[in-house]
């Protein structure tokens, strides 16, 4: 459960308006405790982010409150006017790159908990994580970046992109999806984004982090009966340790469960003999055709 200053913060509503919705259009009913204080469960959390995308829109709450969830995602996924400018987005990109630069972990913890607030979870994904991780690593690659400051990104995102997966899972009844990268692959932005796309949409997420043994990842998956194992192959893999990973997933996983590879260096992989087994995902609009094939609950 969540206090309305945790919610306020997560979905960009502010207090006063989060209590107007309540009273005016019973938006959202959250527990109270003897005291009077508003408790808010996950779902709530997820209805009023997509309430106030929706207003952002030019929907009028008055209207938007009587909807169901799947009247409401109907709404979102609708043309419409687009919602706060890429201006924005680019802002709160440039502030992580210049955080970390500037050894301010606070200062990137803030730009991303605030793009989070206030933008649908896909533009943080293209508009603000994306460039963060190209340049993050062109910097790192080229030496302008060390790892302390690259890790000042990378943990920030992998905290607050955690909390949001946290969240979602609560709320749904899908098969789990797991997320990783392989042994001595430590760039771990690309596959939290897909992580995040994919609880945006109802996936319940099990992230393990980067730099997995392909046996442990495979050993995971069929114990929690996955639907699919994602792996991100990010810029300059070693390309041997990549394909010896992705085989041994290949052949261990048993049948039931997909195997997607996606990432910047994606195409760089030999599939082969595979080619049957593994789907590859040239990009992040590929990734969500794939999770369409899914049985996800719907929201």
């Amino acid at each position: 459960m969540f206090t309305i200053k945790a919610v306020s913060q997560a979905t960009g509503v502010s207090i006063e308006t989060l209590r107007a919705w309540e009273r005016r259009y019973r938006v959202v009913v959250p527990v109270r405790d003897p005291n009077g204080r508003r408790s808010y469960a996950p779902e709530d959390v997820i209805r009023l982010r997509k309430l106030r995308e929706a207003t952002e829109r030019g929907h009028a709450i008055s209207k938007l409150a009587r909807f169901s969830d799947d009247e409401l995602a109907a709404v979102l996924s609708a043309p419409g006017r687009d919602g706060p400018p890429q201006l924005a987005s680019r802002s709160f990109a440039a502030q992580m790159v210049s955080a970390a630069e500037n050894y301010r972990p606070e200062d990137c913890e803030q730009a991303l908990s605030m793009a989070l607030a206030l933008l649908p979870l896909g533009d943080v994904v293209r508009q603000v994580l994306s460039p963060v991780l190209l340049e993050i690593g062109e910097r790192w690659h080229d030496g302008r970046f060390n790892v302390a400051q690259e890790r000042i990104v990378t943990g920030t995102v992998r905290r607050q992109v955690g909390a949001v997966l946290d969240t979602y899972n609560r709320i749904t009844t899908s098969s789990p999806i797991v997320f990783s990268t392989l042994t001595d692959e430590r760039h771990e932005i690309g596959i939290l984004m897909a992580a995040l796309i994919a609880a945006s949409r109802g996936a319940r997420c099990h992230y393990l982090g980067p730099d997995v043994p392909a046996g442990d990842i495979a050993v995971y998956a069929r114990r929690v009966a996955a639907a699919v194992v994602v792996l991100s192959i990010p810029m300059r893999p070693d390309l041997t340790a990549a394909n010896a990973g992705i085989a041994e997933l290949a052949q261990s996983l048993p049948r039931p469960i997909g195997l997607w590879v996606g990432g910047s260096a994606v195409h760089k992989i030999d599939i082969g003999a595979y080619a049957d087994r593994i789907t590859v995902l040239a990009d992040f609009n590929a990734f969500e055709r794939a999770l369409d094939t899914l049985a996800i609950p719907k929201r």
